[in-house]
């Protein structure tokens, strides 16, 4: 890439605020179109009933191996031991459930998802992609799904052992699980719009590159919702149309050459 070329593409890059400001115009976008309500009800029926199935088995083996670490909790020291370590051990178990549910509950119902990004780039643009095949496009949603946990679960694993080996580290570890989960949640919301592209896992990548600050602003943004208890199942059709609007800023920023 030539200088010239460079310092444009810096220059088209979104910041921070673009990709705060996209979730949220997308969740606007779902809240005030009554025609979306259907596709919406799809994906959070399907992440609703993985991740209540996910969060209980998640439970039950942390229970289990808190157990199995430290006893019955027979002497007082124990006992608090081990409440401590399953606490710790539940807060990881319903965010690795979390994303285990929303990373399949996509490929399950990613024709809804992806009518919601036709609609809302139809929207915005006027534009219409063609219709991408129905197999392929599930197959295509599972790889990216798959390989978001296969990077996003091993560092969250990571975190979570050091918290439970150096507790005063949490105050390190957990704001970097929280950024993990977001930026786990953009990498798999972007998949739609730059799907109805015919954008390859390359471009997706090549993207979070290009406007790494508004992906991150994008990712806290969605983390932060989740703190809201029970809506982290509504995340993925606001996530899906808020993605749909940075791709189109981006493309817009891109050829007005700003």
């Amino acid at each position: 890439m030539s200088s010239s070329a460079a310092v444009a593409s810096k220059r088209a890059a979104l910041g921070f605020f673009s990709g705060v400001k996209a979730l949220f115009g997308g969740l606007g976008f779902i809240v005030t179109r009554p025609s979306m309500w259907g596709w919406s009800m799809i994906p959070i029926i399907a992440a609703t009933l993985l991740f209540t199935g996910f969060t209980g088995l998640a439970i039950w083996g942390s229970n289990e191996l808190s157990h199995h670490l430290l006893g019955g909790g027979e002497t007082t020291a124990s006992a608090i031991g081990m409440w401590a370590l399953r606490v710790v051990l539940w807060l990881v178990s319903i965010v690795v459930a979390f994303l285990v549910a929303m990373s399949l509950a996509q490929p399950l119902s990613g024709f809804a998802l992806e009518a919601i990004a036709r609609r809302q780039e139809l929207d915005l643009t006027k534009r219409q992609w063609p219709d991408q095949p129905f197999i392929a496009s599930t197959l295509r949603s599972l790889r990216v799904s798959v390989a978001a946990l296969a990077v996003s679960l091993p560092i969250l694993a990571v975190l979570a052992v050091i918290s439970i080996l150096v507790p005063p580290l949490s105050i390190v570890t957990i704001p970097l699980k929280f950024l993990v989960t977001g930026l786990t949640a953009a990498y798999d919301f972007i998949d739609y719009p730059l799907s109805l592209r015919g954008s390859g896992v390359r471009s997706r990548l090549g993207f979070m590159k290009e406007h790494f600050w508004a992906v991150t602003g994008f990712g806290v943004a969605a983390a932060l919702l989740l703190l809201i208890p029970g809506f982290g199942l509504f995340l993925l059709p606001f996530g899906v149309a808020g993605a749909t609007r940075l791709i189109v800023e981006a493309d817009q920023k891109a050829a007005r050459g700003l």
